[in-house]
This record gives structure tokens, sequence and C-alpha cells, in this order.
């Protein structure tokens, strides 16, 4: 998923880790991990300050973005 801006994109999966990613260095800015089983989806909030992940573990799991 790709942030608002198209600056960040955000990945999820079934490692439970949400990642943020630089796509034009091809590279993880951030990793995090909170969920007990795969990630499901990911979602920047409109303004790109927050992440979102939802997990098939039921729980959701707001995320502050930095931001240069």
């Amino acid at each position: 998923m790709y942030s608002h801006d198209n600056k960040y994109f955000a990945t999820g999966g079934t490692d439970e880790a949400v990642r943020l990613w630089d796509p034009a260095a091809g590279k993880v800015l951030s990793e995090g991990t909170g969920h007990s089983r795969a990630v499901s989806r990911v979602e920047f909030s409109p303004d790109d300050k927050q992440l979102v992940s939802v997990g098939v573990d039921g729980c959701i799991l707001v995320w502050n973005c930095w931001r240069e």
C-alpha cells in the first residue's frame, strides 16, 4: 500500500511484521512487530502520519510514521 503522497510503501504478511519502505531507495525504513499471526491489511491514515495494520489474530495496530 502506497502512502497518499507516494513517497512510502507499507507491507505486512505471513511473517507477522509491518514494514515501511522507501521505494525510491529500495530499502526498509522501519519494521514493527506486534501481531501474533499474519498481517492481512495495511492502510495509511489520510494525512500519512499513521499506518494501521490488521492481523488475522483480530488485532488492529496503529503505527506512527516517521516523516522528514
